[in-house]
């Protein structure tokens, strides 16, 4: 049997695209015209030899397993299976295409024992840092529900989301960080190298300086003697609180302060309630039993606070009780959260309601983020013109103090 690849048109000529196995071009033929779908044009996929793949493409892959990679592999598989090719020869397939040879190498492990009669989920849970715990619980619901191109839907959909809301939080934060940078890089020049300089010319002459330069001088040659010492303890303190977080307490304490601060918080807040309705949506969606999507959906989140908040939401759900309470109580989440699960929830509709919150948090926090740095934007430059402006007063004062000298 060999694999084509298909492009057709049905009735209303609308373009379709699929593959199928069958055994020759004339059954594929037969096959899409008994769908009602009009051929456009269909090419054969062939067969893959793994070896082959691995040697062309091993000076053009990346190494690491990107998020995008993830997503084009839950998309292909999507894709594949909905178009009825079987597992095993959907992951040859992809394994053509993938641009990582990490996951290249993990999906011919899958294969291999996909082959020996393992289930993909079996077979995925094996690699916890390339496959996390939300991957696992979505191809285990559809594969028990046999509706795995469904659940994988779902998955992508999910996926595309969050890379949606990162690129827009990074892009919002692209300009300030290169400012910032090249604001450091110049004062950094200015302490350990200019300043120094002048400094050294001025000691040449036997004039008092004026008390704004020495002031300025003392401040930038105290901090370039001692430059070493200010990194070596900045660098402790990101150390000793990296190593505080690690323990229990320390995150605990360190994710409440973060999210009690007036902006941080807020921020944090809002991305919290979009992964959380987000995921917990694509989940009921997919089939998953309440309470396991509930747990899933805490792992999701990177603050403890507001894992623990969803698990009392679990416990609450547990006892028969209602969703919207716990999360009305954890006060972490916006209110319109809760009123939208109590809405949901009386009308048999949660999955719709927790899309609609993720959809409209998912825009609160790009507008809020881009409000953020389009404030932050003007007053960095004032304060790096101030920084600038002072060190360039410094080291002319004293020549105009020559100068007016020279004429009087």
């Amino acid at each position: 049997m060999l694999t084509y690849k298909y492009i057709a048109r049905d009735k209303q000529g609308k373009p379709k695209e699929g593959f199928l196995d069958v055994h020759s071009e004339d059954e594929l033929v037969r096959a899409l015209q008994s769908q009602g779908l009009i051929v456009v044009s269909f090419e054969q996929a062939g067969r893959i030899d793994s070896a082959v793949v691995g040697s062309k493409k091993k000076y053009s892959m990346h190494s690491g397993v990107r998020f995008d990679d993830l997503i084009t592999f839950a998309k292909q598989l999507h894709t594949l299976l909905g178009s009825g090719i079987t597992l095993l020869r959907s992951l040859e397939i992809i394994s053509l295409q993938v641009q990582s040879k990490n996951l290249f190498h993990t999906i011919e492990q899958i294969k291999k024992d996909i082959s020996a009669g393992s289930s993909l989920k079996a077979s995925i849970v094996k690699y916890p840092k390339i496959f996390s715990t939300l991957w696992v619980s979505i191809i285990n619901t559809g594969e028990t529900t046999g509706q795995l191109p469904f659940a994988l839907e779902q998955l992508v959909t999910y996926l595309e989301s969050s890379a949606s809301l990162q690129r827009k939080i990074k892009n919002a934060l692209v300009y300030p960080a290169i400012v910032v940078s090249v604001a450091v890089a110049a004062v950094t020049i200015f302490i350990v190298k200019i300043i120094p300089m002048f400094a050294d010319i001025y000691s040449g002459f036997d004039a008092q300086l004026p008390a704004f330069t020495q002031v300025i001088f003392a401040i930038c040659l105290n901090i370039k003697r001692y430059l070493l010492l200010f990194i070596g303890i900045i660098a402790a303190i990101v150390i000793g609180i990296s190593y505080y977080r690690k323990t229990h307490e320390g995150r605990k304490r360190i994710d409440a302060t973060l999210l009690n601060l007036a902006v941080i918080g807020n921020i944090i807040s809002q991305i919290a309630t979009v992964r959380f309705a987000a995921g917990l949506h694509m989940l009921i969606k997919s089939g998953a039993p309440i309470l396991h999507a509930l747990e899933i959906t805490s792992e999701i989140s990177n603050n403890v606070i507001i894992k623990d908040a969803i698990l009392n939401v679990k416990e609450s759900v547990r006892e028969g009780k209602s969703m919207s309470k716990p999360i009305m109580e954890a006060n972490i989440f916006p209110d319109m959260l809760a009123h939208m699960v109590a809405v949901g929830e009386e009308s048999g509709s949660l999955a719709n309601m927790l899309d609609s919150v993720a959809k409209f948090y998912e825009e609160r926090v790009d507008a809020t983020i881009t409000r953020l740095t389009t404030m932050f934007e003007p007053v960095l430059i004032v304060i790096i013109g101030i920084v600038v402006g002072a060190l360039v007063i410094a080291m002319f004062l004293p020549i105009f103090g020559l100068s007016s000298a020279i004429k009087g």
